[in-house]
């Protein structure tokens, strides 16, 4: 079971996006084979591929928090010592994290509004609050990431000598 859940914590992010993109890959080299070849365009293609790149933003910041590779500024940072390092990381991913749940929050109270509920896409026809959860599910994934971050920071603080 460990093993699982070990696979599932490092590879969850870049499996939901790796298939995405082969998704949004495939139907816009669908598309353009069937505009140019086939002289006919797929309608609903386009709708489809918006959707999914959305997804892919969302669950490509999460895998970012996971592998440490969101851009940083880190001119004050980078004159601390160690464990002031450390202790700057702790709070900036606090902070982050209250963003991130802040974020999230909001985004399902939008999504359960009723001129959200009621929407649904031109051509696909799907419902709007599924584009919409897109935003909550990948801050809330991103959040489970920046506390894992956090714990590991506490550990190491914990480590290092005042």
């Amino acid at each position: 079971m460990m093993p699982i859940l070990k696979w599932i914590d490092q590879n969850t992010e870049k499996a939901l996006a790796s298939v995405l993109l082969a998704a949004i890959v495939l139907l816009i080299s669908g598309n353009v084979f069937m505009r140019y070849v086939m002289n006919a365009s797929l309608s609903w293609g386009e709708e489809l591929t918006l959707w999914l790149f959305v997804w892919f933003v969302w669950i490509g910041v999460s895998y970012a928090f996971h592998t440490g590779d969101h851009v940083r500024i880190t001119v004050l940072r980078d004159v601390l010592n160690d464990r002031a390092r450390l202790i700057a990381d702790a709070v900036i991913a606090l902070l982050v994290l209250g963003f991130l749940l802040v974020l999230t929050y909001e985004c399902v109270r939008l999504i359960r509004m009723p001129f959200v509920t009621s929407q649904s896409s031109v051509v696909l026809g799907l419902p709007i609050p599924i584009l919409y959860s897109s935003a909550p599910v990948g801050a809330g994934l991103s959040a489970i990431r920046v506390i894992q971050h956090f714990i590991k920071t506490l550990r190491l603080i914990a480590k290092t000598k005042v």
